[in-house]
């Protein structure tokens, strides 16, 4: 649109008792006081959620509601403190409904445009992940939201493992533009690969061949976190705020994310969007279900466990790279690297290099694994969408040294990459097989894989997520004590 076609508004109203002067130009709001203090307010219209007409208050709760003409109010959202959004309001009153009726249809038309908003979500719930109360942050957090940005949401509840999934795959959801979830990693993990496996049932793609280019989700989805860690959301949306993750699917704006397809020697095991880990990780896992009377504090009492065994085991690595070193830059809003990732990926040559050892955990990151408990993750550097996963293999060493690595895990200031015995690798591909008997399990996005020779994928920004991405750098590499 031209410059001398886009329109400007500029009125005064009344905010409650307060003379506010608004300018809408070039899609921004601008207002401010005209009384002392003097506070200036900026909002694009990409951030306003709706632009709605007061009602008159009834006399009666049996009346039915009627419009004022002479009151509206700006529904927006506005970046807060550490990447988290905060929801407000703006009410406006003109003693002239024809300025009223003015702004509100101006404001709407532009809010049209936004064709990537959601209209028709269906949201799944799972009650029965993390502390169990997705259905409480659904209708706290999230339900108003969606009826004040007029997203026409179907909730569906779950009640076992795989069962979103499972819907996913064998039912008709094409009435819905987008697909969202109120859980934990695990029924993220649950989501994206119904979708993924649906795209290859429709399209009759064999996805137990590795060769085969697994279909792109024709639906972006939106996550709402409601687990125990939710490190997919925190490294999403660099915050596990749900009014966060809420606003960010009412904004449409989309992301693309890498998925990761692992494979034992016959069919695909799963797709991961965190990390697959073996030893440590994986043992935590697996031997923490006979404690799960203790709840979420199992995985406390066996990590503690299998640190003081220190265990380690032997192994083959493989990766598929064109380069190994992993490049020390931070994945951001805008990130050039995920930008560009597609066209480079066509253009790489990679080679596959095997490496051998004795390993306490071994560790593909998609992400960087960052959340509240460990700020920086097992992969500070790792790239929502660049089409490669960060190997880190941490050598079988001291118990010392593994009291180290969890330091390091919960540091706010220093990484894993600094420790003498962690290396980190960056690939494309991987495959891993054991040297004898003696194994340990892995851990997939949180679920037990017990197939303990594998091979994983990296499938670059299979999905699309709703999200504009962190603002979080890693920020400075200082060492804490020592460590």
């Amino acid at each position: 649109m031209s410059e001398v076609n886009q329109p400007v508004l500029l009125s005064t109203f009344l905010n409650g008792k307060k003379k506010v002067k608004i300018i809408f130009h070039k899609g921004i709001l601008v207002w401010d006081n005209e009384s002392p203090p003097l506070a200036q307010q900026t909002v694009p219209i990409e951030n306003v959620l709706s632009v709605q007409h007061n009602y008159l208050k009834g006399i009666h709760p049996s009346v039915q509601k009627q419009i004022d003409p002479n009151q509206f109010t700006i529904h927006y959202a506005e970046r807060a403190v550490d990447d988290k959004w905060a929801y407000k309001t703006l009410s406006l009153k003109h003693s002239d409904p024809l300025q009223v009726a003015s702004w509100i249809k101006t404001l709407q038309t532009h809010l049209l445009k936004f064709t990537s908003r959601p209209r028709r979500l269906l949201l799944f719930v799972n009650p029965f992940g993390g502390k169990q109360n997705a259905m409480q942050i659904y209708e706290k957090y999230a339900k108003q939201l969606f009826i004040i940005s007029g997203v026409d949401v179907t909730v569906n509840v779950s009640q076992r493992k795989d069962q979103i999934r499972d819907f996913l795959i064998s039912h008709n959801i094409d009435m819905f533009d987008s697909v969202a979830c109120v859980g934990g990693d695990g029924t993220v993990s649950e989501l994206f690969n119904g979708l993924v496996l649906r795209e290859c049932r429709i399209k009759r793609i064999n996805a137990n061949d590795i060769h085969q280019n697994l279909p792109k989700p024709s639906k972006p989805i939106g996550i709402i976190p409601g687990g125990s860690t939710d490190t997919i959301a925190y490294c999403l949306h660099g915050t596990t705020d749900p009014t966060t993750a809420v606003l960010h699917i009412i904004f449409g704006d989309v992301l693309g994310l890498d998925l990761v397809s692992v494979y034992d020697e016959h069919s695909l095991l799963r797709l991961y969007a965190s990390v697959l880990s073996y030893g440590y990780l994986g043992d935590v896992a697996y031997h923490s279900d006979q404690y799960r009377w203790m709840g979420p504090r199992r995985y406390d009492y066996s990590g503690f466990k299998k640190l003081i065994s220190n265990k380690g085991y032997q192994g083959e690595i493989a990766i598929y790279t064109d380069k190994k070193e992993v490049e020390q830059e931070d994945c951001r809003s805008n990130c050039n690297i995920c930008d560009d990732a597609k066209k480079n990926q066509e253009r790489a040559v990679c080679r596959w290099e095997t490496f051998r050892g004795k390993f306490f955990m071994v560790s593909g990151a998609n992400i960087s694994c960052a959340c509240t408990r460990s700020p920086k993750g097992i992969a500070p550097y790792c790239h929502l969408g660049d089409g490669k996963v960060n190997l880190v293999l941490v050598k079988h060493t001291s118990l010392i040294n593994n009291l180290r690595l969890l330091l390091r895990l919960s540091s706010q200031d220093a990484s894993v990459e600094d420790l003498p015995f962690v290396e980190t690798l960056s690939a494309r591909e991987f495959c891993f097989r054991a040297d004898n008997d003696v194994s340990s399990k892995w851990n997939c996005d949180g679920e037990v894989q017990h197939q303990t020779n594998i091979r994983a994928k990296v499938r670059c920004q299979l999905l699309s997520i709703f999200s504009r991405g962190s603002t979080k750098i890693s920020g400075d590499k200082s060492k804490c004590c020592g460590f």
